[in-house]
């Protein structure tokens, strides 16, 4: 017996790739190593045997008996490779009996290489084949010879050994195999090698049985050996009618299990792709593919392809399935397709790397619904059959009532609803049912498309504060919140406006007007105004800023990437500037982000070189003009920019995190520099320090702890620390915030609140928060002397400070008459540049007040 592998099919393209590597491919490699291990051994010890038995069988009557046999096997096919039973264990055995041992293998090689060439096989099947006959012959030759001694006799011991080479034998045969398929499939499974190896085990024993007692008759009753013939042929039968009875079998189970598969599946395109898989595995086909054609509609195609590939209900090109329907059926019955392929289908089949196949039409009750084709048979044959053919047409008549009585266009329906569905999906956004940020782009890049000034605008807007909703009144009054943002931005804008929520709290939109520029500000305004109105969220009445950037293709040209990234820079202008606001972006702004960007890089590194130093402001008394307190604040001494605004890099460390760090570092050199100072004026009071304390850092969980291993490390008072914050900073978090400052309090820590009046200036939350003092704003101190409204304001708040115990620090002191106002309306302490610009650590006692404004 004999299994000849198949090595599964390749595209074109990997065919002419594989081609220079031919003589090194893997396979040859083991036809090599097999065919040398079989020419020494028959140099070698083979040839020093002689028969073990008379009548003595020449070496071509055996290749002759070996030809007939392997002529006419029983192919039983799996998937990519088929195993072949055969008689030639019969003539074999009475080679390793009746001839030498050189003769024997000779006369084996040469009949198999005869049945091989009637095959037609390529080179690499043929030469394996034939190098494992040689190799099988040989290892039964020296196995005969083995047990049975350099002398053996016909007798039971030699029959026995007949039984070990014939057997062992057929397992080098299939482990051979197993290791030929493996190097060109990589797809051989362990039950594979179980069946090939139960079968052959079987099919091997009962040839040898009958050889062996054909041999004992050619030697004791040579006259009666027509008689046993009859058995032989009997046998040979048997196999080739239970290989019949199986396949007819598999056929039964192959439709039935086909018609539970499309009758049984509620979606079409499942029930198609398992209608596929089984035909394709039946057929051991390479390709499957169904082309289904409604009425309404496209084509759609449902394939399985070489390389595991899938296309499920795709559209495809109306014409090739057009002609492909009209091919089959105007041949009406199932046809098979062999190269070279008709005019009107070629370029289909081709560019699928069709080599054969076969292809029928699926009626419906009054048209043709579709087709079906099966491609690129494995096995022996390389093509279909005919009782492949007729198995493929009752396949298709029977899949072609199972997508009969409107299952069809019911299920190309719904696909192309859930088609539309999924196409909406992905371009929208889920929440407001805006256009997503994918769509958005490309609304943009059609509008610019073919114009090299197309009149355009993009509007880039941000909600001011619309982390404080998700953290005060959750995230579901957050998506109402951007629900009801949406509908607006819709009421705001024209009908063919594009109106677009890229993601968050970020939304966009898309103006083509003639003047967009100045349209694009009227729309700006006109949003603004519609957002005057508080917004109904979770029972309440919440007022909505926005941040609005506009770039126009007037300065940002008509590329749509350049566009959009000018409308975003825009934004974040407007949000720099003090929210609630629009900007019109300028190439200046450009320049801006740039700079921006580039400290960004530097920032992190000029912390670790000690770029940024801590200087000091004085905080006086007004009265008596002595120091109380000093500021610590952090500069920035870049090396070839220079003197670097806070303004400007505070807001980086902010959004980069690092300000937690910087943060830290300079409330640790304030504690040291207040601990320094204590120590050179025991007999003065201790010096306080005032320390300024982010948004972000009030937000550290761990704050607390760090104040406190600062001052201990420091050796200072609780008290000589007061740290600053915003009305702002405590109010981002209405929960932690007031919680963190009560918090340092109780470490004996002071809290001072800056730039009182910028921010909410409820009187309520200064109740309720611990505060020590509050420091007027610049603005206020600076329209002092000019306007009675603001000395109004100041008074009022150097009144109610004095009312709940707290003192007041006049900021950004310039002038005398500044300095005599708020003397005048009672502010006890103040800061600025009439006493002293921050300077580094110094001896903290200045000269009086009337002493300064004299020089």
């Amino acid at each position: 017996m004999k299994q000849v592998p198949s090595s599964g099919p390749v595209s074109r393209a990997r065919e002419r790739a594989l081609t220079p590597l031919r003589a090194i491919h893997p396979v040859w490699r083991l036809n090599v190593a097999i065919s040398t291990a079989a020419v020494l051994l028959w140099l070698g010890p083979v040839n020093q045997y002689a028969p073990i038995a008379e009548p003595v069988l020449p070496w071509w009557l055996l290749a002759l008996a070996i030809a007939v046999a392997e002529t006419w096997p029983v192919n039983l096919e799996f998937r990519r490779s088929a195993h072949s039973f055969s008689l030639t264990d019969i003539p074999l055995t009475l080679g390793l009996l009746f001839s030498s041992g050189g003769d024997a293998v000779l006369g084996i090689v040469a009949g198999g290489a005869l049945a091989l060439a009637v095959c037609r096989l390529p080179p690499v099947k043929f030469v394996f084949n034939l190098a494992q006959f040689a190799l099988v012959a040989s290892a039964g030759v020296l196995i005969v010879r083995g047990i049975g001694g350099a002398d053996a006799t016909m007798g039971p011991e030699t029959w026995l050994a007949i039984y070990g080479a014939t057997q062992v034998g057929g397992l080098l045969t299939i482990a051979l195999l197993a290791s030929v398929i493996w190097l060109a499939e990589r797809s051989l499974t362990p039950q594979q090698v179980r069946q090939m190896f139960g079968m052959d085990a079987v099919v091997t024993l009962t040839n040898t049985s009958l050889a062996l007692v054909l041999a004992v008759v050619v030697v004791e009753r040579p006259i009666a050996v027509p008689i046993l013939m009859v058995p032989v042929v009997v046998v040979f039968l048997i196999y080739r009618a239970y290989v019949a009875e199986r396949q007819r079998h598999e056929k039964i189970q192959f439709l039935y299990e086909a018609n539970r598969t499309l009758s049984g599946s509620p979606e079409m395109a499942e029930a198609l792709e398992g209608l596929l898989r089984r035909a394709r595995e039946a057929f051991r086909a390479e390709q499957a593919e169904v082309l289904l054609l409604p009425e309404d509609g496209p084509a759609l195609r449902t394939s399985l392809g070489a390389g595991g590939e899938i296309c499920r209900m795709e559209p495809v090109d109306p014409e090739l399935a057009a002609s492909m329907r009209d091919f089959a059926a105007a041949h009406g019955e199932p046809v098979t397709l062999v190269p070279p392929f008709p005019a009107t289908i070629r370029d289909a089949l081709e560019e699928q790397g069709v080599r054969n196949a076969m292809l029928a039409v699926l009626h419906g009750e009054s048209r043709v619904i579709g087709t079906i084709m099966l491609a690129n048979r494995f096995g022996l044959g390389g093509t279909f059959t005919a009782e492949d053919l007729k198995l493929f047409e009752t396949l298709a008549a029977n899949a072609s009532n199972a997508l009969q009585y409107d299952r069809l266009e019911q299920a190309v329906g719904d696909l192309q609803r859930l088609q539309a569905q999924l196409r909406h999906q992905a371009t929208h956004d889920p929440l407001t049912g805006l256009a997503n940020r994918t769509l958005f782009g490309h609304r943009v890049r059609a509008a610019l498309a073919g114009h090299e000034q197309p009149p355009a605008a993009v509007m880039f807007i941000d909600l001011d504060d619309f982390k404080a909703v998700n953290d005060t009144l959750g995230h579901a009054a957050g998506d109402e919140l951007l629900v009801a943002v949406g509908g607006r931005l819709r009421l705001a804008v024209r009908e063919d406006d594009v109106v677009a929520r890229l993601g968050g709290d970020e939304f966009a939109l898309l103006l083509c007007h003639e003047d967009v520029e100045s349209g694009a500000a009227d729309v700006a305004e006109r949003i603004m105004r519609a957002f005057g109105e508080p917004v109904h969220v979770a029972g309440r009445r919440l007022s909505v800023q926005l941040s609005i950037g506009i770039a126009t293709t007037r300065h940002s040209g008509a590329r749509a990437e350049d566009l959009l990234r000018d409308a975003d820079v825009a934004m974040y202008q407007a949000k720099e500037a003090g929210k609630g606001r629009y900007a019109m972006f300028s190439p200046e702004m450009r320049e801006t982000i740039l700079r921006r960007h580039g400290l960004k890089e530097e920032l992190a590194a000029a912390i670790e070189d000690h770029q940024l130093v801590v200087e000091y402001q004085p905080i006086v008394d007004l009265a008596s003009g002595r120091t109380r307190a000093m500021e610590a604040l952090v500069r920035w001494n870049h090396p070839s920019r220079g003197r670097i605004p806070p303004l400007e890099f505070i807001p980086l460390a902010e959004e980069t995190g690092l300000i937690v760090g910087l943060g830290r570092k300079v409330l640790a050199a304030a504690c040291r520099q207040a601990s320094q100072w204590t120590a050179e004026h025991p007999a003065e009071p201790p010096v306080e320090v005032h320390v300024n304390l982010s948004t972000v850092e009030l937000e550290q969980p761990d704050l607390v702890a760090h104040v406190r291993r600062a001052i201990a490390e420091a050796g200072i008072l609780p008290r000589q620390l007061v740290v600053e914050v915003t009305e702002t900073s405590v109010l981002r978090d209405a929960h932690r915030g007031p919680a963190t400052l009560h918090a340092l309090r109780e470490l004996g820590v002071q809290v001072g609140l800056d730039d009182f009046g910028t921010g909410y200036s409820s009187l309520s939350y200064l109740r309720s928060l611990p505060l020590d003092c509050l420091k007027i704003a610049r603005e206020f101190v600076d329209d002092m002397t000019e306007s009675e409204e603001e000395a109004a304001f100041v008074r009022l708040i150097v009144g109610l400070a004095s009312t709940i115990g707290l003192r007041v620090v006049a900021e950004g002191i310039e002038t005398p008459e500044q300095l005599a106002r708020l003397r005048e309306l009672g502010c006890e302490l103040g800061q600025g540049y009439y006493f002293s610009p921050p300077l580094a650590a110094f001896e903290p006692r200045l000269p009086g007040v009337e002493q300064l404004a004299s020089t």
